[in-house]
């Protein structure tokens, strides 16, 4: 159990972005919504397919949340992954713009300890999704309100990134992110390559 690639003991945090207190006690964060979809279920839906198909490839997994109850402050999400003894983290997010057109598949991480993980991840979901590739982006390097960005939740020690899928606010990305099948390519991808 957890032999792969990346060590022996690997346990990947699968992390549905948003959800249920989210930001704020006692209130839903659906994240980005369009066409009637919301990020959270999204996200949410790659999580439960991951779970179940790493517990089929005999890998361990711990998931951040189940279903849209589950109550998971952004800033202790990376607390529960140490707790659960995870040794790799991966957030799934859908981007978003006041643009139609934008689309594409981008992943973000921390420094050169992520750099690894981040590489397997992004290419298993231009795989899967088959979107313009927006590349790998070091959290730093994107600038927002005059300040490198920081994400809460690529505070885990280990290895950690953030995929964003496509842009939910594009029918087409969305239309992409929405389907079963995108969801099993993603993870046999990643599967594949762990196992590899």
């Amino acid at each position: 159990m957890g032999k792969t690639i990346l060590g022996d003991a690997f346990k990947l945090c699968d992390d549905a972005g948003h959800g249920f207190e989210n930001r704020n006690e006692n209130s839903y964060d659906p994240g980005a919504c369009s066409g009637g979809a919301e990020e959270a279920d999204i996200a949410l839906a790659f999580a439960l397919t991951g779970k179940w198909m790493f517990e089929r490839a005999g890998l361990l997994i711990f998931l951040t949340r189940n279903d849209d109850r589950d109550s998971t402050p952004v800033g202790l999400r990376d607390d529960q992954a140490r707790r659960a003894g995870c040794s790799h983290f991966l957030s799934i997010h859908c981007n978003s713009s006041a643009s139609e057109t934008a689309t594409g598949t981008e992943t973000l991480y921390r420094d050169a300890r992520d750099l690894e993980w981040a590489r397997i991840v992004h290419a298993a979901a231009l795989e899967a999704l088959g979107l313009r590739d927006r590349g790998l982006k070091q959290e730093s390097s994107i600038i927002r309100d005059g300040k490198p960005l920081r994400l809460a939740v690529l505070d885990f020690a280990p290895p950690a990134c953030l995929l964003e899928l496509g842009f939910i606010s594009n029918a087409a990305d969305r239309a992409v992110m929405l389907q079963r099948d995108t969801r099993i390519r993603f993870w046999n991808a990643v599967i594949t390559t762990l196992k590899a």
